[in-house]
This record gives structure tokens, C-alpha cells and sequence, in this order.
């Protein structure tokens, strides 16, 4: 039980770092920079939190990654809510140390906020498309370099492809859906905002697009590595732990 609590910490922890750092880096950037600034410093973040908590709890961050390996049998489905319940309490405290830290520098009419928005003209279909194909790109490179035990990759090294991936699928994404590819981070700034009637308030496309969407893109393109890669699943009980736990 005690390692239970520890990988939970963990996630805990590193989801509250890739929100912190990342979305705080987002909100400091000139608009100039486009995507660019929010990509490096979630992929940063990324690459850091592999390398700091993955050897506790595999450091899966975002509940489209820890639903995506359970259901190709990589993590047991015993695991899920536990680490599911640790990353948004992670990110809800991630958005709500960015608020009080850069509303002195940010316009006195607006509260800075991490959630994430689709662009102008952008419905239901397209945001839940877009975070799908960004979650996509983010998992299928994780399943490769860190749930499938026969890529035989440093720590240091699978965290970079992946902290990459993440970067990457902001570049392509980001300017559509705003590229949250993560439903704990793109939903638990709305729970900040709601608690202290800041905007923007989630709605029901933003719900449907940052929670759906990225859960089955990440679901689909794990189940497209194994069966082209032939990988097998670890996981035929609940009593296993994931090859990602173990490796990282």
C-alpha cells in the first residue's frame, strides 16, 4: 500500500509540475510567439517529470495516457482511479498556484487563467478530432519508447522522444484546440475558474472536446502500435505492475 501512495505522490506531483510550468510559461508569452513557447515548456516539463517520478509511478500525468495503457493491458485497470483521482487533484493545484503568481503581472481587468480554448469558429467535432490526433501523437510514442520493453531505451532518453511528442503535437494542434491533450489539464483550470468566478466557464463543447477527445485519439493509437508493432500485454490481472512502472 505504501508504494500505492507513493505512485499516486508521484503523479500527483508531476502532473502539478507540467501544469505549473507549463501553462505558466504559456501565459508569460508575447502572442508573437505563437505556439512556440507553449510547446517547449510543456515538452520541458514533460521530459523533466519522466525523469524525476517515472521510476516511482511511470510518471503517466494525464488520464489519457493511464486509460489508454490499461486498455492494451500495460496497466492494470485496479491502478486507474487512484492515479486518475491524484492528477487532477495534481493539475487542479498546478492552476491554482499559476493564478495568484501572475495576476500582479498580467492586466488588472483580467485573472490570468491556464484553461485551455478552442479557436474562433472551431465546434464540437473539430476539438474533439483535434485532441484526439494530439493525444495520439503523445501516446503512440510513449506505448513505443516506454510500455513496450523491447525499445530498451535509457530513462533520460525515452523522456525526451516523449517530452518531443508532446511539443510536437502542440506545434500541429495547438492553434486549433489549444492542445491540452490531457483531460486533467485542460479541465481542472475550469474548476479554478468556477470556485472564483473567472473566465472563461466551461461548457459543454469544451467539456465533450478536452475529455473525450483525447481519451479515445489516446485509446485508438495505443491499440494501433500493438497490432502493428505485435506487442503483447502484461496485464492479464490487477496484480502486475505496468512495464512502464518498472522501466522508467
Amino acid at each position: 500500500m505504501a508504494r500505492e501512495v507513493n505512485a499516486w505522490l508521484a503523479e500527483l506531483v508531476g502532473t502539478f509540475l507540467l501544469v505549473f510550468v507549463g501553462s505558466g510559461a504559456g501565459i508569460l508569452a508575447p502572442a508573437s510567439a505563437g505556439a512556440l513557447i507553449p510547446a517547449l515548456s510543456h515538452g520541458l516539463a514533460l521530459f523533466i517529470i519522466v525523469s524525476v517520478v517515472g521510476r516511482l509511478s511511470g510518471a503517466h500525468v494525464n488520464p489519457a495516457v493511464t486509460l489508454a495503457l490499461a486498455s492494451i493491458g500495460k496497466f492494470p485497470w485496479i491502478r486507474v482511479p487512484g492515479y486518475i483521482v491524484s492528477q487532477f487533484i495534481g493539475a487542479f493545484l498546478g492552476a491554482l498556484t499559476v493564478i495568484p503568481l501572475y495576476s500582479a503581472i498580467t492586466s488588472p481587468k483580467a485573472n490570468p487563467s491556464v484553461a485551455p480554448a478552442l479557436a474562433p469558429g472551431v465546434g464540437m467535432g473539430v476539438g474533439v478530432l483535434a485532441e484526439a490526433l494530439g493525444a495520439g501523437i503523445l501516446i503512440i510514442a510513449i506505448v513505443a519508447v516506454a510500455a513496450d520493453a523491447r525499445a530498451n531505451l535509457a530513462n533520460g532518453l525515452a523522456g525526451l522522444v516523449i517530452g518531443l511528442a508532446l511539443a510536437s503535437a502542440i506545434f500541429v494542434i495547438g492553434p486549433v484546440s489549444g492542445a491540452a491533450v490531457n483531460p486533467a489539464l485542460a479541465l481542472s483550470p475550469f474548476g479554478v475558474n468556477a470556485i472564483f468566478h473567472y473566465a472563461p466557464q466551461l461548457t459543454t463543447i469544451s467539456l465533450v472536446a478536452y475529455l473525450v477527445g483525447p481519451i479515445v485519439g489516446g485509446v485508438i493509437a495505443a491499440w494501433i502500435y500493438r497490432l502493428i508493432s505485435g506487442m503483447t500485454a502484461d496485464v492479464p490481472s490487477g496484480a502486475k505492475q505496468t512495464v512502464s512502472t518498472k522501466r522508467r
